[in-house]
């Protein structure tokens, strides 16, 4: 049971992060599974701030202009 929990928290790690399976794992284990202790830890490993690196990881503009209207 322990197992399928720790690949559950892998593969969020890897989701909120952006990093590799391999490193998250190691990251977690580090942490004794504790996710946001983990998560901080990776974030001071690469030093970008949380809402910079979550900017780079979105593929679309997270504000878009509407269209305008012909005649408006």
């Amino acid at each position: 049971m322990d197992e399928l929990k720790h690949q559950v928290m892998i593969n969020q790690f890897v989701l909120t992060a952006g990093c590799a399976a391999d490193q998250a794992k190691q990251l977690l284990q580090a942490a004794h599974w504790q996710f946001e202790t983990a998560l901080s830890a990776f974030f001071q490993e690469t030093n970008i701030p949380y809402g910079h690196h979550h900017q780079m990881m979105c593929t679309q503009p997270t504000h878009q202009r509407r269209p305008q209207l012909p005649g408006r």
